[in-house]
């Protein structure tokens, strides 16, 4: 290894004059490179009666530049064993490169061209509009995805909770002039967030950073999202001999200094097999085919959920005891249960870090709700000092009743 090369820091983190945060990781045992960018614009930034527009957004983005259509494009990333992927999330829209370090001018020199000179295409946009409709027909073949889409927007709200993709009767709405308003005034500098893992030059990315975007303008005020709307019910009537049952009660954000002992208890709760939530809601009294229970956290406000997938017999049933298991832990949580969901926690995160693509989003996390590079022995330490009563602290403070209870079956439940 060169004294050069040695002497490159092993993290970056600086905000370039156009107001682009960077932060880089280099790893220099990997084999190639991850960057993952989060531009400001999400499903909560789109106008009233054009939800679906920063969808559509990132999903035409792709389909056309000045100077290459959609498939000479994708061929384009292809020749160079360039993997792209984007995801339009609820505060912001990521997108991720992956590659080979001698690629790294061409991935650079593609990414740039598809944020400076997307054509967005007319009619790439009006089959935007057609995948994005079918997309929303399709959650009736997914109940259980259609019940945690009602189930956001109503805790959350409809201006932050609305199903990303939008709604039938907002997306025929949405026109190529909408799109590239979207466009103009989202995919800036100013409040974007860029991350990179693996081996790279920072210096060398960094100087491409500072073209990467051809519009400008003020970072976006940063917002938090408005208070839950806890204790609220909703039933979808569906004729089946199914029944699906999701339920949100109050989290805290990845900030919060109690972040580490919820996710402890989720853990407790749905850490696979010796989960709680699986041992006695689906071995030891059969009442389900899936169960389980997920912590979500934006900026300013988390939640946990709560699922369960049983029949119609015994969907009451099923509903009781999955709120007294969530109940319950807070009372007779061991240190034998803390001690596995911590080992099981740390080792998602260590195995993480062997992949470029997962360390990039994680720093790209750490920028969003820390602001600031967090290492990883840091996090471990946090793990490491959840005990049984935080947790038991924790869960009192953050009851799972009253909560928003959304179920889709034959009948409702109390």
């Amino acid at each position: 290894m060169s004294q050069s090369a040695m002497a490159v820091p092993a993290t970056v983190d600086v905000t370039l004059p156009n107001g682009l945060r960077f932060a880089g990781e280099r790893i220099e045992q990997s084999q190639g490179v991850a960057i993952a960018l989060r531009v400001p614009g999400g499903s909560k930034d789109d106008p009233s009666g054009k939800y679906g527009l920063a969808n559509l957004t990132k999903e035409t983005l792709f389909k056309g530049t000045r100077r290459h259509n959609a498939r000479a494009l994708s061929d384009a990333f292809d020749f160079y064993g360039i993997r792209y992927s984007a995801n339009c999330g609820t505060e912001s829209t990521t997108i991720q490169l992956r590659f080979l370090p001698e690629h790294m001018d061409m991935a650079m020199d593609l990414l740039a061209e598809v944020l400076r000179e997307p054509s967005f295409p007319k009619k790439e946009c009006e089959t935007g509009k057609l995948q994005a409709l079918q997309e929303i027909k399709h959650l009736e073949d997914e109940p259980l995805s259609k019940v945690f889409v009602i189930l956001k927007e109503l805790y959350f709200g409809e201006a932050w909770g609305h199903f990303d993709v939008g709604r039938e009767a907002t997306i025929p709405r949405l026109s190529r002039e909408d799109i590239l308003n979207f466009w103009k005034t989202r995919y800036i500098p100013a409040g974007t967030l860029v991350a990179a893992a693996g081996q790279f030059d920072p210096d060398k990315l960094i100087e491409r950073l500072e073209n990467l975007f051809a519009n400008s303008g003020p970072a976006w005020p940063v917002q938090n999202p408005p208070p839950p709307g806890i204790d609220q019910r909703k039933h979808i009537d569906k004729d089946s001999q199914q029944t699906q049952i999701a339920l949100a009660f109050p989290g805290v954000p990845h900030s919060d200094p109690g972040y580490y002992s919820e996710r402890v208890a989720v853990g407790v709760l749905s850490g696979g097999m010796s989960g709680r939530l699986f041992t006695e809601v689906r071995e030891k009294r059969a009442l389900v085919y899936s169960v389980g229970a997920q912590a979500v956290s934006l900026r300013g406000a988390g939640a946990v959920y709560a699922y369960a997938g049983t029949t119609a017999p015994r969907a009451q049933e099923t509903l009781t005891v999955l709120k007294a298991e969530l109940a319950r832990l807070g009372r007779d949580l061991t240190q034998e249960e803390v001690d596995r969901a911590r080992v099981g926690y740390k080792a998602h995160l260590l195995m993480d870090q062997e992949s470029t693509g997962a360390r990039a989003r994680e720093l790209l996390d750490d920028l969003s709700f820390e602001n600031r590079v967090i290492p990883v022995a840091e996090v471990i330490e946090k793990i490491n000092a959840v005990t049984v009563e935080s947790v038991k602290t924790y869960w009192a403070a953050h009851p799972v009743d009253p909560c928003t209870l959304v179920t889709l079956g034959n009948a409702a439940l109390v």
